[in-house]
């Protein structure tokens, strides 16, 4: 099995560039060997600034992430801890970057197919993760356990800092595994519906390549099945709920299908019974799951905190400095509120989140306007996968994970590029 071969408009695969290649061995890596993979994207971005420095400059500038920047900046020059501050810029700053370089690099541009490559090639990487997962899940059932717990093999299972029956597939936890889950969810649902939608319009370069490849769309299938066990066995609940509505807004798209219907009926089912039956991460599902959650108590703090200081905020790391051990019940400590906006907010302050906001959101809405007008299965990938980050920011904040951090930023990235203006007409 191959990745999509579409070839560029000169003829050659891609145009015989090793750029390409480098870009996908570090996305397909990051989960794996995210030290190696950080290395050799700080590498192809620091190539890439030597070389088109200025235009970087002005794509940032132009797309508001000089403002954003200097919003950041003015934070940290306040802050309450201004080292941890100036430190934690490093979870933002890198990232405009890589926006830069991604939307002035020719490479990444359409026609040619790197992003769909990019795209299959996430979902494909995701395979050993959904697997383990499903493993951890059924080594963690007590009868289980008590057969293969003393097992060498199943160490990593039962070595962690967590409670609870979750899995986390050696992603240090189960949040984040449960985030990068449902970020290959968005980008498989997004292919496979963009090409089941080919087949009643006229279809793109990327659909008919997606087509002629029938092993090629079995395997993402099978990945897009796996991602959703996958989450199931993290038991997030902001992942289970973000996977629901990323299968809600695939099945709308393809609701002309009648069999589209039945499978919902059935995941829906399958999902509801496993909750039921085994509920979240062994507590039985109730309504004190939720009401008795403890990020409710995070986000009255933090909305204290910005009351305090609703302009500059408390600098980047603020809520982790302000917070008094075990204001929240059996939390010594607690690095964010577990809301990405109340975070931004108590952190950088009002005015720098809601111009966060417009600067992702200008991107994103301009994604979605070119969808509408245009069904580009890759460009319905990228803003699945994206929608999956958002959604699950309403309940957890994992950007000092620099992982799931450098698959949203290129997730936002992508969709820069196919909602680009001067490329509608090709």
């Amino acid at each position: 099995m191959r990745i999509n071969s579409v070839q560029s408009t000169n003829g050659s695969f891609l145009g015989g560039s090793w750029h390409i290649w480098l870009w996908l061995a570090a996305l397909v890596i990051l989960p794996f060997a995210s030290y190696l993979s950080l290395v050799i994207l700080v590498g192809l971005m620091v190539g890439a600034l030597c070389q088109r420095f200025q235009a970087i400059s002005q794509v940032l500038w132009q797309q508001g992430y000089g403002l954003l920047t200097a919003g950041l900046l003015l934070s940290a020059c306040f802050a309450a801890n201004a080292g941890d501050a100036w430190l934690q810029l490093a979870n933002f700053l890198p990232y405009f970057l890589l926006i830069g370089v991604l939307s002035t690099a020719q490479r990444f541009q359409p026609p040619r197919p790197t992003l769909t490559m990019v795209a299959q090639a996430i979902v494909l990487g995701s395979l050993p993760f959904s697997i383990l997962a499903l493993v951890e899940y059924i080594v963690r059932f007590p009868g289980i356990t008590a057969h293969v717990g003393d097992w060498s093999i199943f160490q990593w299972v039962f070595d962690v800092s967590f409670t609870g029956h979750r899995a986390h597939a050696k992603l240090s936890h189960p949040n984040i595994l449960s985030n990068y889950l449902t970020i290959v969810l968005g980008l498989g649902l997004g292919l496979l519906v963009g090409q089941m939608c080919g087949t009643t319009a006229q279809p793109s370069a990327d659909t008919r390549a997606l087509a002629h490849s029938p092993l090629m769309t079995t395997t993402l299938s099978i990945a897009v099945v796996l991602a959703g066990i996958g989450i199931f066995c993290t038991s997030s609940r902001n992942g289970l709920i973000a996977a629901v509505i990323l299968l809600l807004i695939a099945g709308y798209l393809v609701r002309r299908h009648r069999w589209v219907w039945l499978l919902g009926i059935v995941i829906l089912s399958a999902i509801g019974t496993g909750l039921l039956v085994l509920g979240f991460g062994g507590r039985h599902l109730s309504l004190a799951l939720f009401t008795d959650d403890p990020r409710v108590k995070a986000w009255q703090i933090a909305i204290d905190l910005i009351r305090q200081r609703p302009l500059l905020g408390w600098g980047l790391g603020g809520f982790s400095h302000q917070y008094v051990p075990f204001s929240v019940t059996d939390h010594e400590r607690l690095f964010h509120p577990h809301n990405l906006w109340l975070y931004l907010a108590c952190d950088t302050g009002i005015p720098t989140m809601v111009l966060f906001c417009w600067v992702i959101g200008r991107t994103y809405l301009a994604g979605l306007r070119r969808l509408v007008s245009h069904l580009d299965p890759t460009l319905l990938s990228y803003i699945l996968g994206f929608t999956g980050c958002i959604l699950f920011s309403l309940f957890d904040v994992t950007l000092f994970d620099a992982r799931i951090n450098v698959l949203s930023w290129f997730l936002i990235g992508g969709i820069s590029i196919l909602a680009t203006p001067a490329w509608k007409n090709q």
